[in-house]
């Protein structure tokens, strides 16, 4: 499907009918047990990071759409190591996380994509120096054996990362790696075109110094589920319900049309060469129907899943 028509499909659909009101309340003891219509969601960034604004409307949206009644608190924002063990340990409801955490995380994943798929189409950033030779890069293979990425030293697919060949400096804080490429410290970041658009407009992040490569994208299976603490399971089933009617009134649409719809058109995939990050290690019972971005690129037939994990030995009886 062209870029065009699936931004069509969108801007025909209804329009989302306003936005949740959302509290923001810090969260740092376990929930009583009464409380159980309130949705703890750690979801406030540092200055100037819009990454979570997307999700915290899609989870209040989800669950209006479930049948209202609940409360989404929006509490300070982790690294994601650090979101999962607070969800495990029941400090905060819901997490954000990628996909790829879904076998070994310990919570209850929602296994739907959150952006069906747009995450993983990125465009490099660089500074202008270094575009041309970026720019012409034939396939994967040369990008990672040529140039030396950015990357967070506590984003949960790093360990894949490095195990397809990509070189990287590794950083601590958000906003930092952009001073970091700034300061020559790496050749680029490769950035989801869902994130690049509000970055290039803050002058702490990409909007000072830095460009974006013309004529060429990556693009691999990554999005994030939602992620339940393991103590509510009828949590999980709430969103799933409410994220399935989303999709099917329209207002899922509308409001992925509302946050990245100019975004999508700003990054001009139509005239960039797609390199696929083939090796890109996909969990079993990974969607990839649900990963196209409209039809706007291929999962299915392009990423293989990884084999399910064969089941723990039965210990021997004493």
């Amino acid at each position: 499907m062209r870029l065009a028509s699936a931004l069509a499909v969108l801007l025909a659909l209804p329009a989302l009918a306003g936005n949740p009101a959302l509290t923001a309340v810090e969260a740092t003891t376990p929930r009583p047990a009464a409380e159980d219509r309130t949705v703890r969601f750690p979801a406030r960034g540092e200055a100037g990071d819009r990454r979570f604004d997307f999700a915290t409307e899609l989870l209040a949206l989800v669950l209006e759409r479930d049948g209202g009644g609940w409360r989404v608190q929006v509490v300070g924002a982790m690294n994601q190591p650090r979101a999962a063990q607070s969800a495990r340990e029941g400090h905060v409801d819901v997490v954000m996380l990628p996909h790829v955490a879904k076998g070994d995380s310990g919570l209850l994943p929602v296994v739907r994509p959150l952006r069906r798929g747009l995450l993983g189409v990125r465009l490099l950033l660089t500074r202008p120096e270094r575009a041309a030779d970026l720019m012409h890069v034939a396939d994967a293979a040369e990008l990672k054996s040529r140039f030396v990425k950015g990357y967070g030293h506590a984003w949960l697919d790093r360990p894949a990362m490095a195990a397809m060949g990509f070189r990287m400096e590794l950083g601590t804080s958000y906003a930092g790696l952009f001073d970091m490429l700034r300061a020559r410290r790496f050749d680029y970041l490769h950035r989801g075109v869902n994130e690049l658009r509000a970055e290039l407009a803050d002058p702490r992040l990409a909007g000072r110094g830095l460009v974006v490569v013309p004529g060429i994208a990556l693009h691999y299976p990554l999005d994030d589920y939602f992620f339940v603490t393991p103590g509510r399971p009828d949590l999980a089933r709430a969103i799933d319900r409410g994220f399935q009617r989303a999709l099917e009134d329209g207002s899922y649409a509308a409001l992925f049309q509302r946050h990245f719809g100019a975004a999508m058109r700003e990054a001009e995939l139509e005239s960039r060469s797609i390199l696929h990050l083939s090796d890109y290690p996909v969990p079993a019972g990974t969607p990839l129907e649900e990963f196209d971005v409209l039809g706007l690129v291929r999962s299915v037939g392009v990423f293989r899943l990884l084999a399910p994990a064969p089941p723990a030995p039965t210990p021997p009886p004493r």
